[in-house]
């Protein structure tokens, strides 16, 4: 297992709101208790948008700024 790290980031305030609520709906899926090492939490989810970021066909030489970034992920 790779060692965690903090890192600290700013995100908009929605966007919080959005990554806590949608981590406390998929723990909300469960109708047994689950775990705690396997509970679902915001910072899981941003590990997995860089996981899928990590796996895009994404061509990072060309990326100049986010909307470039943006238009190749086709957001």
């Amino acid at each position: 297992m790779n060692k965690k790290v903090l890192v600290n980031v700013k995100i908009t305030e929605s966007q919080r709101d959005w990554l806590a609520q949608t981590a406390r709906k998929i723990r909300d899926n469960n109708i047994d208790p689950v775990p705690a090492c396997e509970r679902v939490y915001p910072q899981h989810l941003l590990g997995i948008a860089i996981d899928l970021l990590m796996s895009a066909d994404i061509d990072w030489e060309q990326a100049k700024n986010i909307e470039d970034l943006k238009g190749q992920l086709r957001l």
